[in-house]
C-alpha cells in the first residue's frame, strides 16, 4: 500500500486569549482638559498664598487680631450718670464703690457744662447723713442710668458754671474706669495747689475732638498715651488719698474725709493744647 499522508494538523491555540481593552473616548473631552486646568490653578493660587502669609503679610494679619483682641471691653460697663450734648458719661467709679457724686464749678474757664442724668439729692439731709440719701423710687430711671441722685455744691471762689466738674467720691485705692470711650492723649505728673503729688489722664472721645476728658486725684495710673479705653469697662487708675492732705469740700458728705476722683470735660480752643483743671 502507498504509504499514508499524514494531514498536519494546526497547533492547538490557548483558549484564553489576549484581548485589548476597548478605549472608550470621553464625550467630553474639552471640558475634562479645562477643569483639569481650573483645578491646577487653584491650587497654584492656594500653595503661593499660603506662601505669602508666611510674611509679612500674615504678621499684619496676627497683629489685627491681636490688636482687636487686645481692644476688647474687660467687662460690663458701669452706667451712665451726666452728659455734654449727645456725649454720655458712665461712671468712673463703681455704683457699690461710690460715697456721693457732686457737682460743682471748675476753676478752668475751657471747662464744658455737663448735665446730670440723675436727680439732685437733699443736700440738708446729705450732710446730717454723711451720704447721698437713696431715691424713695428709682422706677423712672432706664436701666442704663445710675440709680442715684448728685450734691451741687457751691465755691464763692469762682465764677464758672455749677455742673463744669463733678466729684465722684470712694474710698482711696478704689479702681478708676473711663468714664468715655476713646483713647488716652496723655498722662501728667503736677502739683496739686503746688504742693501734693497727683496725676492728670486726658482722654479724647470717639468723634469729639474738640473735648478733652481729664481726670485727677488718680493712682496706680496703668494706662498710657495711644491707649485704646473703654467708658466705664477701662480700669485707668486708682482713687488717691487726697483727705490727709488738703480739706475737701466733699468730706462733709461723705464719712470718708471726701476722697474722690475729679472729672471735666474741656474745650481744645488751639489744637495739641490741652487745658488742665488748674486745681480740683
Amino acid at each position: 500500500m502507498p504509504p499514508t499522508r499524514t494531514s498536519r494538523r494546526p497547533a492547538r491555540q490557548s483558549r484564553y486569549r489576549y484581548r485589548r481593552p476597548h478605549r472608550t473616548r470621553s464625550p467630553y473631552p474639552v471640558a475634562t482638559v479645562i477643569v483639569a486646568a481650573l483645578g491646577l490653578a487653584v491650587i497654584a493660587w492656594m500653595l503661593s498664598w499660603g506662601a505669602a502669609g508666611t510674611g509679612d503679610d500674615a504678621g499684619a494679619a496676627v497683629g489685627s487680631a491681636a490688636e482687636v483682641a487686645a481692644a476688647a471691653p474687660e467687662r460690663e460697663p458701669t452706667p451712665f450718670f451726666a452728659s455734654y450734648r449727645s456725649l454720655q458719661l458712665r461712671l468712673p467709679v463703681d455704683p457699690d464703690d461710690l460715697t456721693a457724686l457732686a457737682f460743682h464749678q471748675a476753676a478752668g474757664s475751657s471747662a464744658l457744662p455737663m448735665t446730670s442724668l440723675v436727680p439732685d439729692a437733699d443736700m440738708a439731709l446729705a450732710k446730717q447723713l454723711k451720704a447721698v440719701p437713696p431715691l424713695a423710687s428709682a422706677a423712672d430711671s432706664p436701666s442704663s442710668v445710675w440709680a442715684g441722685s448728685c450734691l451741687r455744691l457751691w465755691r464763692s471762689n469762682r465764677s464758672g458754671q455749677p455742673d463744669t466738674a463733678v466729684d465722684l467720691g470712694a474710698d482711696p485705692g478704689t479702681a478708676v474706669w473711663s468714664p468715655v470711650t476713646g483713647t488716652i492723649v496723655e498722662v501728667k505728673a503736677y502739683q496739686l495747689y503746688g504742693a501734693h503729688d497727683d496725676f492728670e489722664i486726658h482722654i479724647r472721645p470717639d468723634g469729639w475732638d474738640h473735648v478733652d476728658v481729664v481726670l485727677i486725684h488718680v493712682d496706680d495710673v496703668v494706662v498710657g498715651a495711644g491707649d485704646r479705653v473703654f467708658a466705664g469697662a477701662t480700669r485707668i487708675a486708682s482713687v488717691r488719698k487726697m483727705s490727709d492732705k488738703i480739706d475737701i469740700q466733699l468730706g462733709g458728705y461723705t464719712a470718708n474725709g471726701g476722697d474722690h476722683v475729679h472729672v471735666q470735660l474741656n474745650e481744645i480752643e488751639v489744637t495739641g493744647v490741652l487745658p488742665g483743671p488748674e486745681e480740683s
